[in-house]
């Protein structure tokens, strides 16, 4: 490999992770550790927060279907990460029925980076045989870790200023939407230079699709045998359940822990969820190259299994080291099963030719997180958590179920 096409690869990764890091860490879960503090300072109530997170994922689901036919993947890269940069810093602005408005739109551009990353950089470095491409998840965590640190060291600089300079100053989540968007304008000005960078080289990945060479090279490198063809009403109502399952304490975490915890120890649970979701998918991916037999659906059912426990955790066990190891649990498997469930979707593009399967798999999630919120709204009192996350966990298992006989093999018949 020749130095520039380490140079190439090198900003792909760059690219992915940084578009990932901004859509996902900022466009989609930076409400989640500032929703305490818009909570305490009485922007918004408990159950007007549920319409927000609602709404995003309102956003998510009609972005994810808006691309179901789309190949424009760099175009609508940088839409949705022009998008997020607007809808974050004009949070700093806006009352509730405006937040409204632009959580609704921060989900639409989380899910247009999310699905076109997906399809643009994963392809990108598979037809240069990169073995490593999941590693651009890792932008997620690393998204959600820096925006939680960002978020706690202000909140923490707030209580050392007295109450006269505090006064002076806009509400402090007003500021912390105004910080987090000039950071998604420099990422998306750095993405912007690197995808233009790349972009004329994903031109020849179908010409090395179809390289008679490339081909052959596959073919030796691996014993593994092409994916039967599973039953795509099996994964992808699995999907779906995941997304309900994991979304009250990707959501409401923060919350909880402030809630059941003393002090600002509260603060420490986001960026260790974040941390935990980006070593994961180092983890697994590692994992994967050493043991090639470990097959997607296995990582995918283990892992949900482990999320199901730790969304179960802070109904148990109200404590600081609870609720770190419900951040552990969770945070550390839910990339992974979107990572596992991508993948699975990918393996299936030659039995499903017609579909923008990872368009497909997004907005079945989408649907799934969507009723996350709206069961919180109809959920009344100050331990509504003891009874939904149990109900989360219990759905996470029935995802399990549908995953373990989810395939037919290729000679059978071609019902889904």
């Amino acid at each position: 490999m020749s130095q520039s096409d380490r140079q190439q690869i090198i900003f792909c990764f760059i690219l992915a992770i940084t578009a990932l890091a901004v859509a996902m860490g900022i466009g989609r879960f930076a409400f989640t550790p500032i929703l305490p503090l818009i909570i305490q300072e009485g922007t918004v109530h408990l159950a007007q927060t549920a319409w927000l997170s609602s709404s995003n994922y309102i956003g998510y689901l009609v972005g994810a279907l808006s691309l179901l036919k789309s190949n424009r993947h760099p175009l609508f890269i940088m839409l949705g990460l022009t998008l997020v940069t607007l809808t974050t810093w004009l949070a700093s602005l806006s009352g509730f029925g405006w937040l409204l408005v632009l959580r609704f739109l921060a989900g639409v551009a989380s899910a247009w980076v999310l699905v076109s990353i997906s399809a643009f950089a994963i392809n990108w470095l598979k037809s240069r045989q990169v073995a490593s491409s999941g590693l651009i998840y890792t932008g997620v965590g690393i998204g959600i870790t820096l925006t939680g640190l960002i978020c706690s060291y202000f909140i923490i600089q707030s209580v050392t200023v007295n109450a006269a300079v505090q006064s002076s100053l806009s509400p402090l989540s007003s500021r912390l939407w105004q910080y987090l968007g000039v950071i998604a304008l420099l990422a998306t000005l750095l993405v912007t230079f690197l995808l233009a960078k790349i972009n004329s080289q994903f031109a020849t990945t179908a010409a090395a699709k179809a390289n008679p060479t490339h081909t052959k090279a596959n073919h030796t490198s691996s014993s593994i045998p092409p994916p039967a063809k599973l039953k795509l009403a099996n994964v992808l109502t699995a999907y779906g359940l995941f997304g309900f399952g994991y979304i009250l304490p990707a959501t409401f975490l923060p919350q909880i822990a402030k809630q059941w915890l003393s002090g600002q120890s509260y603060l420490l649970i986001w960026p260790f969820f974040g941390l935990a979701a980006a070593l994961s998918v180092v983890l697994s991916q590692g994992l994967q190259r050493r043991y090639n037999n470990f097959s997607l659906l296995g990582v995918w059912r283990v892992s949900q299994i482990i999320m199901a426990v730790g969304t179960l955790l802070p109904a148990l066990w109200q404590s600081l080291a609870g609720l770190m190891l419900s951040a552990l649990m969770v945070g550390g498997t839910f990339m992974v099963v979107t990572m596992a469930g991508l993948q699975v979707a990918a393996s299936q593009v030659t039995h499903y030719p017609k579909y923008n399967l990872s368009a497909l798999m997004t907005a079945s999630f989408a649907f799934g997180q969507l009723i996350g919120p709206l069961a919180a709204l109809v959920a009344t009192g100050n331990n509504i958590w003891l009874a939904l996350l149990p109900v989360s966990a219990i759905v996470l298992l029935i995802g399990v179920a549908l995953l373990w006989r989810p395939y037919q093999h290729q000679q059978s018949s071609s019902h889904v």
